[in-house]
């Protein structure tokens, strides 16, 4: 049974990462997930993906880089205002501007730095460096 298809996502794909394994699948799929793991290919952390309808909920299989050190889910989902980020990279990342905040804002799902870069708050849903 299913709780949070995200942090199994993310627990995936760490697990993988320190297997050494070059892909992964992941399922089930969601719309989250999906922009999320594009988050992660825009900054680098993973190479290309794919969705696959399996007739069910569908599932991603992708490509790893061995860029990931760590990802994770944050739990319970802060509210946090642009003024706040620093604070919270300092709690979930090793150092400044090294990794990535994945942060739900009101204009869509983007980093930390996007937001501040667009003055705007929102919940923290996941970290990876």
């Amino acid at each position: 049974m299913l709780h949070d298809p995200l942090a199994d996502c993310f627990s995936n794909i760490k697990n993988a990462e320190h297997a050494g394994k070059r892909y992964v699948v992941i399922r089930p799929a969601s719309k989250l997930i999906g922009i999320c793991l594009r988050i992660l290919q825009a900054n680098g952390y993973i190479g290309e993906f794919e969705f696959i309808d399996d007739g069910r909920t569908g599932k991603f299989r992708l490509e790893l880089l061995g860029r990931i050190n760590k990802c994770g889910v944050i739990k319970p989902r802060h509210a946090v205002k642009v003024t706040r980020f620093e604070f919270m990279e300092k709690r979930y990342l090793p150092s400044v501007s090294f990794g990535l905040l994945i942060v739900s804002t009101p204009k869509g799902v983007m980093t930390h730095s996007e937001a501040k870069r667009r003055n705007l708050g929102g919940r923290l849903l996941a970290f990876a460096y």
